[in-house]
């Protein structure tokens, strides 16, 4: 199962440890749980540095980033048409200047910040082969909480949670990473 919102990822997690997940247990663990996820959506911000493209109008030369539907990490590039185009921030880091383009639409390429989860219907702003590593991650710290035996499978939790990410590595990489740009 994919786990969606911060409930059902708790739901999962809580699955995955054989522990009790009715409405009466629920609250025992979701407190911890729930800090444990923010803390894999961090490690796995942090890893796959994830990036979208959304178009954004431009008016008088300057793009506002606040209208984003997410809040921007770092900005990677601006393009129209398929086309690059030079940038640089205005006077603050919420808008970019785009100098000598007439007003338009324009796409922004930017990594994106995650909001931390709060809410049972909160879900991850990460991609959706994310959500089972979150519960990975959840089931290894949990773990480790406990005794000598709970060590034992908080190990082989985490280790699988490390694999699982480096193999989804690959995935996630920079637009421009892997790109030959003839610049003359």
């Amino acid at each position: 199962m994919i786990a969606v919102t911060v409930r059902e990822l708790i739901e999962s997690a809580l699955g995955e440890l054989d522990h009790p997940d009715d409405c009466a247990a629920l609250p025992l663990w979701q407190e911890k749980l729930l800090r444990f996820a923010n803390e894999a959506v961090v490690d796995l911000y942090e890893t796959f540095r994830p990036w979208r493209r959304d178009p954004l109008p431009l008016q008088r030369g300057v793009l506002d980033l606040t209208a984003l539907p997410y809040s921007v990490g770092k900005v990677l590039g601006t393009e129209r048409g398929g086309m690059r185009i030079p940038f640089y921030y205005g006077a603050d880091t919420n808008t970019l200047r785009v100098p000598g383009v007439p007003d338009g639409p324009m796409t922004v390429v930017y990594r994106y910040l995650p909001k931390t989860l709060a809410a049972d219907d909160d879900e991850p702003e990460l991609p959706a082969a994310c959500h089972p590593l979150i519960v990975l991650y959840m089931v290894g710290r949990f773990c480790m909480l406990n005794d000598a035996q709970g060590m034992n499978h908080a190990s082989s939790a985490m280790s699988l949670y490390e694999a699982r990410k480096r193999r989804l590595k690959l995935d996630f990489d920079e637009p421009t990473d892997y790109q030959i740009t003839n610049r003359w």
